[in-house]
């Protein structure tokens, strides 16, 4: 899902120089604390006022492949999504994973999977998603968009935390196909089944951590098969702000 954005200046955040490092061998890598406690708070309660329809917003995109629950561009309908420390938190370590004096806002969405969700989103790679209904297999993988998941909840496999596939960012794109949803919108669902599940790593985290990947590293996430633990990602991309959009 690639579509243009504001650039944003700023000083790369102090990162570890192995954190880079697996980012580029990897496409992915784990901050363990990417904004404080208040600021969790403050995102949880406008989240779910969105879940809950206490925000007015648009209806049609509200469900990931017609299953999952989502909220497509909340920045669109709240000011707090504009501009909050978790996106400025998150464009200071864009610019040095991605190498750039500055970056761009490219994307975002809440996805939401309540206590005894049994829908997974399946394996895919983000970069399926620019053009519709996917992009073809074989396709160069752009090198400069990367998306943050941030968690709003304590996240484990349980609950349904992220896992990806390590190297795959620097090959070709997989074959993807629609799992389900209008092939003609944002929020269909896609899916590959090119994935060697032994190599998967897991990414628990805390409420606050967040995990960051590159446009080409398949990802997934599974279940929230916890009865009582709610699961709760806000989610959103950076571009380098020269990349011209396709």
């Amino acid at each position: 899902m690639l579509l243009t954005g504001n650039k944003t200046t700023l000083h790369p955040m102090k990162l570890k120089s192995t954190d880079v490092q697996n980012f580029k061998r990897d496409g992915f890598i784990r901050i363990n604390r990417l904004i404080d406690d208040e600021t969790v708070g403050k995102l949880r309660v406008y989240y779910d006022q969105f879940m809950n329809g206490e925000i007015a917003c648009d209806e049609k995109n509200r469900k990931l492949g017609g299953v999952i629950p989502l909220l497509l561009h909340p920045r669109l309908y709240h000011d707090y999504f504009r501009s909050n420390p978790a996106l400025d938190e998150a464009a200071q370590a864009a610019v040095q994973l991605m190498g750039n004096s500055e970056v761009k806002f490219n994307f975002d969405m809440l996805i939401d999977k309540p206590p005894l969700t049994e829908k997974e989103t399946p394996w895919h790679q983000d970069q399926a998603y620019a053009q519709k209904p996917f992009t073809p297999a074989g396709t160069k993988i752009e090198s400069s968009g990367i998306q943050f998941w941030v968690a709003l909840d304590d996240v484990d496999v349980e609950t349904g935390c992220m896992q990806f596939i390590p190297g795959f960012h620097t090959q070709p794109l997989l074959e993807h196909y629609v799992v389900s949803g209008d092939p003609t919108t944002d929020s269909r669902l896609l899916a590959t089944k090119q994935i060697d599940t032994s190599k998967v790593v897991a990414m628990p985290l805390k409420a606050g951590g967040c995990t960051v990947h590159h446009y080409g590293t398949p990802h997934y996430t599974g279940p929230n098969r916890s009865a009582t633990r709610k699961r709760r990602a806000y989610i959103f991309n950076y571009l380098p702000a020269d990349y011209v959009v396709q």
